[in-house]
């Protein structure tokens, strides 16, 4: 049998491509099939991600945190964080969480938009009023005549106010020099009964869109806006659109999108396709979206991808490098934003258990482990792929990944069964001798937990290779 040169396998440096977006035999081979809590910021290195740390105490056990806003006064003198949990509304002053409001439905998402030096919040078209926040409690203070609603934006000089059980968007008038707000009965009527509800109402700079299921429409003025949808995807999830640096992003059944204001919509998440149809029909109305800078997140809950339950589940997007990983997180995500403090802004996610969370802070979810894991893809390893091979040694160079397990399969091993190789103790670089013979195709998985110092993966290698130039066959 004739001895192959060593090889060290193509750094992980573009993240997750998954073998239904790509065939296994002209996938890139510096990505990988599945990363769960790693990502690839550091070109060439897979890191484990930071943790969830809790800001200040617990505000409500049991309940989710269905919206948050940050108020920041004119004079900014004064900044809030603002969490509606269950019937009440709470407010973070830096150092403790204080009700700002209570009696409201427990189930409605809250809805905020900043205008005129207040937090305008509307919580469902049930029977709680749009109301406003000044830095102190909420109230009737500046809300004109506008109704109660499921989704607020404030456009061109007015506060719009969209009801989805009758598809009327009512708008007030424009807001006056010495900013008094008045009007709010008069309204548009968007594509009523047509199967669709609206979903989300977000400005854009040359209109204000109203997001559908599968369509948007886009209003420019009370006097000029589009009678048929311009825009042939829609969203479920009013918390799932995120503006950022690079324009504005959406969920959809069929894919992550972002928004093309004038043409069809553009996918981005073609690499985990099979992730986006993964998400069960029954969460679409709960994805919710944030964004860091760089990096897009989307919480999709629990899924499961080939025959394995995965829980708390995040998508993440890297902007500048259009970089796809996957997060799992100690408890469900349910919206997330920022928080200015006058010092400092920090991104924050509201959890399923009354949590406000910084994130991208500590080494642990909320104190809980974190857990990783890393498959790369088949690696063929020969010009002829179908050459029969054998491998005996392989090495890792790393970084604080002691007591990580690493494994392997070849050619026609069940999906989700894994032979062991070893656990690594050394810190820095480490060699296993293992027997993967005979194969024409080996891929690699790296997993555990960590509650300190995030790993770094920097190289595999593969020191003890054969092939006895064979081309294999089976039966």
């Amino acid at each position: 049998m004739a001895s192959l040169p060593k090889i060290t396998l193509p750094n992980i440096q573009n993240g997750i491509i998954r073998p239904q977006a790509v065939d296994e035999t002209l996938v890139p081979q510096n990505t990988c099939r599945f990363a769960q809590n790693v990502h690839f910021d550091e070109i060439g290195a897979v890191k484990l991600r930071k943790g969830l740390t809790l800001v200040k105490a617990q505000v409500e056990s049991g309940s989710p945190i269905l919206g948050m806003a940050n108020y920041i006064d004119n004079l900014r003198t004064t900044f809030r964080l603002i969490a509606k949990i269950n019937t009440k509304v709470y407010s973070y002053n830096g150092t403790t969480w204080s009700e700002a409001r209570a009696g409201i439905s427990a189930s409605s998402k809250a809805r905020f938009t900043n205008f005129i030096d207040l937090t305008y919040m509307v919580n469902g078209n049930g029977g709680d009023a749009l109301q406003t926040y000044g830095g102190t409690t909420f109230g009737t203070s500046n809300v004109a005549d506008l109704p109660k609603g499921d989704f607020i934006e404030n456009y061109r000089s007015r506060v719009w106010v969209a009801d989805s059980s009758t598809d009327k968007v009512y708008y007030s008038d424009v807001v006056t020099t010495s900013n008094t707000l008045t009007g709010g009965t008069s309204f548009i009527q968007v594509s009523p009964q047509d199967g669709e509800r609206i979903t989300a109402l977000k400005r854009h700079p040359r209109a204000l869109l109203v997001f559908k299921n599968n369509h948007i429409y886009k209003i420019y003025s009370p006097l000029s806006s589009d009678p048929d949808p311009s825009i042939l995807r829609g969203t479920y999830s009013q918390e799932s659109v995120i503006e950022s640096k690079a324009g504005m992003f959406y969920h959809h059944p069929t894919a992550f999108y972002q928004l093309n204001f004038d043409g069809p919509q553009i996918e981005i998440s073609r690499p985990i396709i099979d992730v986006i149809e993964a998400i069960p029909r029954s969460y679409y109305e709960s994805v919710s979206g944030w964004e860091d800078g760089d990096h897009l997140y989307w919480s999709i809950g629990d899924i499961t991808l080939e025959g394995l339950s995965f829980s708390n589940m995040v998508c993440r997007y890297t902007l500048s490098t259009q970089v796809w990983t996957l997060y799992s997180y100690g408890s469900e995500i349910r919206t997330g934003g920022k928080y200015d403090d006058g010092t400092t802004i920090i991104d924050v996610v509201g959890d399923d258990d009354g949590n406000v969370l910084e994130l991208n802070k500590g080494t642990t979810d909320n104190t809980k482990e974190i857990h990783f894991d890393l498959q790369t893809h088949f690696y063929y390893l020969t010009n002829i792929k179908s050459q029969s091979k054998s491998i005996n040694e392989i090495s890792l160079l790393h970084e604080n990944a002691e007591g990580a397990q690493l494994q392997w399969q070849q050619d026609d091993d069940a999906p989700n069964k894994w032979r062991d190789i070893g656990s690594l103790k050394k810190s820095v670089y480490e060699t296993f001798h293992f027997k993967g013979n005979d194969f024409v195709k080996i891929r690699f998985r790296i997993f555990g937990s960590s509650v300190g110092s995030p790993f770094t993966l920097r190289v595999i290698e593969l020191l003890s290779n054969f092939s006895d130039d064979v081309i294999k066959k089976y039966g």
